[in-house]
Formats: structure tokens, C-alpha cells, sequence
């Protein structure tokens, strides 16, 4: 990262990292995942506390439990010890004191234009709907504050 001027270090325990200077945003992407998961709100909560300065922002994206693939990406990395739905990845923010959390691109459709998107969004409704048939007649739920996001991976944005 240095060699493209992206001042970096290597952490070794992210408990004992406290930079001089805060950040406004931190990015963790397929990191929460791999922790065992009763460090994950710890940890959140350390950057919440710790690293990020205040109004600062945290961008964390994770493989996605209710997507289509949820069940491959819980047993295709053996390092995964644990997947999140959209529910249980705004509880462990919040429960790290984040009060502001927000689903982004939960329609995955980030990067799309024109005619693919439209495509997208046609297959994604139809797909929503088929799912919901297939709840009702099983006897099937979502929970319901858990928003549904069909796409692999979810991201989310928080902040205090």
C-alpha cells in the first residue's frame, strides 16, 4: 500500500491500537466474519471508542446469511465463524453503540445502468415474491425488523 501513498501498519492486537489522530472513516470488508464472534461487538466497539473521530463513519460489509449463497459462504471458508443476516449485523453495530446504522445497496444494484439495472431490479422483484410465496406455504418468516437483502454480501454504514 505504501508504494501507491497509502500510509499503512501492521496491527497486531487492534485492542492495544490507538492512533494519535482519529479517523473519519474506517472500511472493514470481510473482516467481522472471520472473528470469533464473541469479539465482533468488542472490536465494533473499539473503533466506536477508540479510532474513529467524532461524526466519523464505519463502512463494514460481510457475507450475506439470507442471501442465495448464504449457506456456501458459511462452509466454503473454513475461517468464517460466523455470517450475518441484515438483522444481526445492525444489532451487534448497535449493541457496539453505534446509533446510526443504515443497509446500503440492499437491492444490490450499485454500478448497474440502464438495461442491466432494469433487468436486475425485474429479477430482484420476482425473486423477492417468489421467496415470500415460498415462506407462506411453509410456514416460513423473515424476521420482521430484519430488512431483506438478496444480494452476497451486506454493507452497512454507521456512525454515532
Amino acid at each position: 500500500m505504501r508504494s501507491i501513498g497509502i500510509e499503512c501498519a501492521l496491527v497486531e492486537d487492534i485492542f492495544s491500537f490507538k492512533p494519535q489522530e482519529k479517523f473519519n472513516l474506517i472500511i472493514t470488508t470481510h473482516v467481522l466474519e472471520h472473528l470469533p464472534k464473541e469479539l465482533v461487538i468488542p472490536v465494533l466497539k473499539h473503533f466506536r471508542e477508540n479510532l474513529l473521530a467524532q461524526d466519523g463513519k464505519l463502512f463494514v460489509a460481510v457475507p450475506n446469511a439470507q442471501s442465495h449463497t448464504g449457506c456456501y459462504w458459511a462452509y466454503e471458508d473454513w475461517t468464517h465463524n460466523t455470517l450475518f443476516t441484515a438483522g444481526s449485523l445492525i444489532y451487534v453495530l448497535k449493541m457496539a453503540g453505534f446509533r446510526n446504522v443504515e443497509i446500503v445497496d440492499k437491492d444490490a444494484l450499485a454500478g448497474s445502468k440502464g438495461c442491466k439495472r432494469l433487468i436486475r431490479k425485474i429479477f430482484l422483484k420476482y425473486y423477492a415474491l417468489r421467496m415470500k410465496f415460498w415462506n407462506k406455504i411453509t410456514n416460513s418468516s423473515f424476521h420482521a425488523p430484519s430488512p431483506q437483502v438478496f444480494s452476497y454480501e451486506l454493507k452497512a454504514l454507521a456512525q454515532d
